[in-house]
């Protein structure tokens, strides 16, 4: 790692440090001279996490997190996977080369290699996802009690597939208080969405129910000008989501907690622009059979990227349903049993014109049938207490999950040169099943209980055993179908230490690793040695401080983590030699490292300002290949999916009006993110996306004349800017480099009436 970043974390850490023993030395003194001085102070606020599988405070939790409220996710406008990336340290949102809408999260570099499953996953009430999930999506962000992302391997609590770590979202839960609230927002491109919120309780204490929903419709930013379909609009939006809920609690031990929940969203897809084509790409060259493709490429640099051409007629239409069930018994007050099954049905459907041209090259559509689909289900035990006389904290359980599509992929491509020659498109099917079990246990011992001379000392100790299973099977254009199998058995760790300086001070050394699950080329013969891929792994040591502290009556928090992750058996699609023949596949190319240094700070320096900044510096690089053949594409290629600089900083202020006129506040936000890496291989001739910086800004008016009525107004986007947010580099195969673009402009107001105490 560039030797200034760490010294610069080590500086921050000494300076943090010593700001807070200035600040608790003056406090000290001030009280000295004069204990009647009573000077007030604002507190940051607190929030309650579920990392460990146990709610707690996120500041006393010895790993990375990066934490909203649901007051946060309103004023930060996060409302999709790219708003929340924007605003988080060493997270991106990924859509390369598919909608947007059918990618992910990628944390510190771990994100989904071209063939291999994703190295970050999102939870949904304590809920894994499965291969298909719907976190993250406009209208997922209704009625939250917190959003949590945590950074790092998260092997041995939440299991396969966490390398990066995880995306928590916890529900608001119902309550024994009548309420709930309805909002209505209405914004340029004729944009108009609605949600709301009602709690119920039908028994005092004993049943209480709570249901919400959100709707939206938007017309699109980039318009079709092309021959085919003009007038369409690409990048609408359109959603109805919905959510009931129960909580039972016949006895003050026993909690039964149900969670049904629906989505649905149908939009015309992505505007995505092609920026570059390589004029001899293909075997024969694609210019050969469509000669006039570098002419749509010159008119579509010179008309920009929100109006395009195209030849297939996009759509993207998604269909979820999720059924979760969560009961606790309280046998003592140190001892609960918690067991959490669901079950999930995702069907999703699209068309997607990967060339962004008129020309038939490459695309994907599913007329008439989902494009993927999977159901999912989830069962997990837990056995929680404290031991020790309570100085042994303890997480004991099992976890068993099932993958069973009815057809995970179903879609006719155009696939140059062979669609060509056939004179149709490709069809293509393919079906995928996994299933898995685990145990999992961890341990945390505070040693303050064996000495008071390591008083706020603390220990930690995890380990998870998974047994993974998959199958597969693809057939193109007719039978049979090819299909394959793997089995794999490991392990994940954590081990850690922790010490509480003084309250609200701690510092951390942790050590963890987590797997990304094996994979299948079924293609090949069961005996090719290449037939089945390993699962990739991540160590990693993180070395922390939390900080929250006072310098005279100004409040402030600083959290910073510096990491080291020693990455081996990594996934990658690289030419390999099958009885001769060099084919690419999926395989276990390489291995590598990824170090960085993230930093979270806040300031009140007066009660009515709160300033808040993110900082996060991801380096990666591969140390090893495993043949020559990888050598040649993967030698001094960056990972995918890594900014290696991202950052934010923002500003609230509390207007000074008397309190029968309401709580204002305004707030801007302003965002920075390098480069990203998109490229699988060096062989990319466009290996990154442009960087760019946002400014958002908000004014909320809370309480109006002391009313149930909330009113708001932001604009995202301020400066209109034109930035990029995926990238298909298909330069050297078909021929084109495509790029989907960020929302322009988009500003609205918002409406809230809450009811209830």
């Amino acid at each position: 790692m560039n030797h200034k970043i760490w010294l610069f974390a080590v500086v921050l850490c000494i300076g943090t440090f010593g700001a807070w023993r200035v600040g608790a030395q003056t406090v000290a003194a001030s009280g000295a001279a004069d204990a009647r001085v009573d000077a007030p102070k604002r507190d940051l606020e607190e929030i309650v996490v579920t990392a460990r599988r146990h709610a707690e405070p996120a500041q006393s939790v010895p790993e990375s997190i990066t934490a909203y409220t649901a007051q946060d996710v309103k004023t930060h406008n996060i409302t999709d996977q790219l708003s929340l990336a924007n605003t988080t340290p060493s997270m991106v949102s990924i859509s390369s080369g598919q909608p947007p809408e059918t990618g992910g999260f990628a944390i510190r570099g771990q994100g989904p290699a071209f063939g291999a499953t994703p190295g970050t996953i999102g939870y949904f009430s304590e809920v894994p996802n499965g291969l298909l999930t719907v976190e993250g999506r406009p209208g997922t962000f209704y009625d939250l009690a917190s959003v949590q992302v945590l950074k790092g391997p998260q092997g041995t609590l939440f299991g396969k597939n966490a390398t990066g770590g995880n995306v928590l979202f916890e529900p608001q839960r119902p309550t024994d208080k009548f309420g709930g609230y309805v909002q209505a927002q209405a914004g340029n491109y004729n944009d108009h969405e609605f949600e709301g919120a009602l709690n119920l309780p039908i028994i005092e204490d004993k049943v209480m129910l709570r249901v919400s929903g959100a709707f939206a419709r938007r017309d699109g930013y980039t318009r079709d000008v092309g021959p085919n379909y003009p007038g369409k609009e690409y990048d609408n939006l359109g959603y109805e989501s919905f959510r009931a809920e129960s909580l039972l609690r016949p006895v003050d031990a026993l909690e039964n907690y149900t969670i049904y929940r629906y989505y649905h969203s149908s939009d015309n897809g992505p505007g995505t622009s092609l920026i570059a084509f390589n004029p001899i790409a293909g075997t024969p060259p694609v210019t050969a059979f469509f000669p006039n493709v570098l002419t749509d490429l010159s008119q579509q640099l010179a008309r920009g990227p929100r109006e395009v051409a195209y030849n297939i007629d996009e759509y993207d239409t998604s269909n979820y349903d999720q059924l979760i069930n969560t009961t606790s018994y309280t046998v003592s007050d140190s001892f609960k049993i918690k067991n959490i099954i669901s079950y999930s049905k995702a069907e999703f459907s699209y068309g997607y014109d990967y060339d962004a041209t008129p020309a038939p090259i490459a695309g994907q559509t599913s007329p008439g049938t989902q494009t993927e689909a999977e159901t999912y289900t989830t069962e997990e035990l837990q056995l929680q207490g404290r031991a020790l006389g309570d100085g042994l904290q303890y997480v004991v359980g099992g976890f068993l999950d099932r993958q069973w599509p009815k057809e995970l992929s179903i879609g006719e491509f155009d696939y140059f040169p062979a669609s060509v020659f056939l004179g149709k498109p490709l069809f293509v099917e393919q079906y995928q099943g996994t299933k898995s079990r685990a145990a999992f246990a961890q341990f945390t011992y505070d040693l303050g209980k064996l000495a008071p001379a390591v008083e706020g000392l603390s220990v930690t100790a995890g380990y998870r055993y998974t047994h993974d299973e998959l199958y597969q099977g693809s057939l193109i254009l007719a039978p049979p179908f090819v299909t394959g199998a793997g089995r794999w058995n490991y392990g994940s760790y954590t081990f850690g230490v922790d010490y509480k300086v003084a309250p609200g001070v701690l510092t951390y050394l942790t050590a963890r690793s987590a797997f990304k699950a094996g994979g299948v080329n079924s293609e090949l013969p069961a005996t090719s040695p290449f037939g089945i891929f390993q699962p990739e792994k991540l160590k990693d040591v993180e070395v922390g401080l939390k900080a929250d502290f006072h310098v005279s009556d100004m409040a402030a928090r600083t959290n910073i983590d510096i990491f080291r992750g020693d990455y081996t058996n990594i996934q990658r699609t690289t030419p390999v030699d099958s009885n001769g023949i060099l084919v690419n596949l999926t395989n276990n190319a390489a291995k590598g490292l990824i170090e960085g240094v993230e930093w979270e700070g806040t300031l009140l320096p007066i009660p009515s300002v709160e300033l808040s900044t993110l900082y996060a510096y991801t380096e990666t690089k591969y140390t090893g290949v495993t043949t020559a053949q990888a050598a040649l594409v993967l030698q001094g290629a960056p990972f995918p999916y890594v900014s290696k600089n991202k950052g934010s900083f923002s500003a609230r202020y509390r207007l000074p009006f008397a309190a029968s006129v309401g709580d204002l506040g305004i707030m801007g936000i302003y965002t920075y993110q390098s480069p990203q890496s998109i490229a699988q291989t060096n062989q990319t001739v466009f290996p990154y996306m442009p960087g760019y910086s946002l400014a958002n800004a908000r004014l909320d008016w809370r309480g109006v004349f002391q009313s149930s009525v909330d009113l708001s107004a932001f604009v995202t986007n301020l400066t209109n800017k034109t930035y990029p947010i995926g990238q298909f580099d298909a330069y050297n195969s078909f021929g084109f480099v495509t790029r989907t673009y960020g929302p322009p402009r988009m500003y609205g107001l918002q409406v809230k009436y809450s009811f209830g105490p």
